[in-house]
């Protein structure tokens, strides 16, 4: 499978997952700064240790209560194995401007479709603190698929 057609792949997925919320979908963008729809984030790696990181970036782009995103990423392991990059593509949901819950899915160069899946969840309890909870799952050809589990405080600066 192409990139291009795992990039449709994982839209169509996306937008069909929407309709699950019972809310339409309406194409109006919600005005934010242009700076807004750009994200770094790091993540852990499930099956190597500690020296393991993962960093995503990419753009999101914000309708009325929904952000859909796409992006790649780069994951660096031990000195045994090689960096490994891919795409992600995700949705983002926001209940309130407290609440919110994502989910994405990621193929990196591997022969699997799919090779991570995750579904997070964020609580803004004020404009600088939050917690957040999260399922990662990455799924690997050579071993049964191993899961991750994230609960942490977020501090805005």
């Amino acid at each position: 499978m192409s990139v291009k057609q795992f990039g449709l792949l994982a839209l169509a997925l996306q937008t069909v997952a929407t309709s699950a919320w019972g809310n339409p979908l309406t194409w109006q963008t919600v005005p934010e700064m242009a700076s807004e729809h750009f994200f770094i984030q790091s993540i852990p790696s499930a099956s190597q240790g500690f020296d393991s990181w993962t960093i995503q970036s990419g753009y999101r782009y914000p309708l009325n209560k929904v952000a859909i995103y796409m992006g790649t990423q780069i994951q660096s392991e031990n000195p045994q194995s090689t960096t490994k990059h891919g795409l992600l593509s995700g949705i983002e949901y926001h209940f309130t401007n407290k609440l919110r819950v994502s989910s994405q899915i990621s193929r990196g160069n591997s022969d699997t479709l799919i090779n991570q899946w995750g579904v997070s969840s964020r609580y803004q309890f004020s404009e600088s603190v939050g917690v957040n909870a999260g399922l990662d799952v990455e799924f690997r050809r050579e071993a049964d698929p191993e899961s991750i589990y994230q609960l942490g405080v977020g501090l805005n600066f």
